[in-house]
């Protein structure tokens, strides 16, 4: 059994299919970026550029060759070996020198010495993340569906819509991506893709900030928004925020840069560009719809500055909105085709009538806003401040060089109004601003806002780039404090622990008991000595089923509307079991408690009926208790 379990990942394949991708995405942004014919950008910027272009075009791609079914089995592999060599086809696309010199293998090509700044940056950070991401998935979210989804979708050929797991409706770009890697490797695989954008995301950044501030100055920048705690988080887990950060900062980059479209004059902001990259951060959830308005304020922004560009600005942002729409719009059409809501399983309301369905979104409109915030006109002023240090209040921070960084904003901004500045820097305030309205009016937690501290920290170097010398250094001297003051040491353990079992000191079991509390594994491996191959199990009130060796699915009231959903209908041991009979479930998983972060007190309270009904069902004898733990309970179904 444990033989079985330490086979199921592959840290050599994951690599191999990170990288496949990664070729693929280098590729097809290449054709792009080179046609949008971009003019004051560093090599190195272009390389960024097309990458991250690239994975959006890869996952639509993806998308909606997936949802002809033409990418059965091994077929996604084709797909990514053709956008691999799309290039080919295309004669005057180039890599950019450095990728260049390292394809045709030729070291002496380059000077190391000039390597860019964020070169290093990248290698200092993997030095210090890179375990985690070559590490077995054991965070909730991982479990329960970014690394269930690949490897469903890949058994039944398609991004399929999943009635028993709600986020299977979601845009779901980055399990798109994910499960275009499954043949390859798909446990393993989504944690190093996500790490790898989190890496080019501080690599964007850091070309960002040295715009304003050149040499230590910006690697310092860089390294206070990388060793924040919120930060770190999201490159420690498979959480696609990194995407986010991803998508928001080539936004920025790309406006920092010239195309000259017509060829005769020279305007910033290439509308295809920015529709790919907004489009594609808006198909990553439904928080990334945000996103879609950033252009739209920099085109509006042109107009305000000069009324004579109306026609001009109009027509790009017409370009622009007719791409990042297209873009974006297979993901939601994909909920909307299987659900009828292309929010699913949000807004209910809007989209059905049915009483299950309405239950289920209230649910989850509940767990979303609930746990975390405060919804205030006092909290909505001092949120800035409170998220450098209120972790509790937030699920994380962004540690106390927030504060550094929020100082250097504001004075970036009180610059503009004095003419100390250009203008340009009213735009990241912008983007910054805007993201913070609408994740003060959603879900409240850290790494959510983690986009909108891209834009601050572009606005500070604004900001730091006016200091006299003398007080610069002292500011970049608190901001080496702040940081490493508020550095997460009590994840220390966890870094140490994911490198020592990659290097084979442990085994992943043991990994994986350690990051899950040590109560969900001895569940899996209950079910599989003490179940029969063919089983089916019902799990009520546990979710993570990415590791579970059996046919499952998930029956917990609310949580999904097709089973026991509204709870109160099957409060008796005769529905309960018609239910069972119905679905063909031969066993029944309960947790004691609830599990994870998908609760609300007074919705779980409604189950007490239910798991009443489960208790008299024991007692007649029609369902066996099969094996139980402090934590959990398998029921064989007679």
């Amino acid at each position: 059994m444990a033989m079985e379990f330490e086979s199921l990942g592959s840290v050599p394949l994951a690599i191999l299919s990170v990288a496949f991708l990664l070729t693929a995405a280098y590729g097809t942004g290449g054709v792009l970026v080179s046609f949008v014919r971009l003019r004051n950008g560093r090599e190195f910027d272009l390389a960024l550029l097309r990458i991250v272009v690239g994975l959006n075009l890869v996952a639509f791609a993806g998308v909606v060759f997936g949802q002809l079914g033409w990418l059965n089995g091994w077929r996604s592999l084709w797909l990514l070996a053709g956008l691999s060599f799309l290039p080919l086809m295309v004669e005057r696309i180039r890599p950019a020198r450095p990728v260049g010199a390292l394809l045709r293998g030729d070291w002496r090509a380059i000077d190391r010495s000039r390597w860019p700044r964020s070169l290093w940056l990248a290698l200092l950070a993997a030095g210090v993340t890179l375990g985690p991401a070559l590490a077995y998935p054991s965070g909730w979210d991982e479990l329960v569906y970014h690394g269930v989804l690949p490897r469903r979708w890949q058994a039944d050929g398609g991004p399929e819509f999943y009635a028993d797991l709600p986020y299977s409706a979601f845009p779901s770009l980055c399990e798109v991506l994910f499960w275009l890697m499954a043949p390859l490797e798909s446990v393993i695989a989504p944690r190093l893709l996500i790490w790898v954008c989190w890496i080019l995301g501080l690599m964007v950044l850091d070309r960002l900030v040295r715009r304003q501030v050149a040499g230590e100055a910006s690697v310092i920048v860089t390294c206070a928004f990388m060793l924040s705690p919120a930060t770190l988080m999201i490159s420690a887990n498979c959480y696609v925020e990194s995407i986010q950060l991803l998508n928001v900062a080539a936004i920025l980059l790309a406006v920092s840069l010239k195309s000259s479209d017509s060829g005769t004059t020279a305007e910033r902001a290439p509308p295809l560009l920015l529709g790919i990259l907004a489009g594609g951060a808006a198909a990553v959830k439904l928080t990334g719809l945000t996103v879609l308005l950033l252009p739209c304020l920099w085109y509006f922004g042109r107009v305000w500055q000069d009324r004579s560009t109306w026609r001009v600005m109009a027509s790009r942002m017409s370009v622009y909105l007719a791409v990042a729409i297209g873009i974006c719009l297979p993901f939601y059409w994909r909920a909307w085709s299987a659900t009828g809501n292309p929010f699913y399983p949000y807004f209910g309301e809007w989209f059905s009538s049915d009483l299950a369905r309405l239950e289920m979104s209230r649910f989850h409109h509940d767990i979303g806003g609930s746990f975390f915030g405060v919804r205030s006109v006092e909290t909505f002023i001092t949120g800035p401040v409170l998220l450098a240090f209120n972790d509790r209040l937030f699920d994380g921070s962004f540690g106390w060089q927030a504060l550094v960084i929020l100082g250097l904003a504001i004075v970036a901004l009180v610059s503009i109004f004095c003419r100390r500045v250009g203008r340009l820097a009213l735009w990241p305030a912008i983007v910054s601003a805007t993201l913070y309205v609408f994740w003060y009016l959603t879900a409240q937690q850290a790494r959510f806002a983690v986009p909108t501290l891209v834009a601050a920290v572009v606005l500070a170097s604004f900001g730091l780039r006016l200091l006299h010398r003398t007080l610069r250094r002292w500011v970049l001297v608190l901001l080496l404090a702040t940081t490493f003051a508020s550095l997460p040491w009590k994840t220390v353990g966890y870094y140490l622990g994911s490198w020592e079992t990659v290097l084979g000191f442990w085994t992943w079991s043991d990994y994986v008991d350690d990051g899950t509390d040590q109560r969900y594994l001895p569940l899996v491996n209950a079910i599989r000595e003490h179940t029969p191959p063919e089983a089916k199990l019902l799990l009520l009130i546990e979710h993570r089923v990415l590791y579970l060796p059996r046919a499952n699915v998930i029956g917990t009231p609310f949580f999904q509307e097709a089973i026991f959903t509204p709870s109160e209908e099957f409060a008796t041991p005769d529905r309960v079991l018609e239910v069972l009979e119905r679905n063909q479930i031969t066993h029944l998983v309960v947790a004691k408690s609830a599990v994870g972060p998908d609760r609300a007190p007074e919705w779980w309270d409604r189950m007490s009926p239910l798991l009443r009904s489960i208790d008299e069902c024991e007692r007649q004898g029609r369902l066996r208790v099969v094996w139980e733990s402090e934590q959990h309970v398998l029921f064989g179904v007679r």
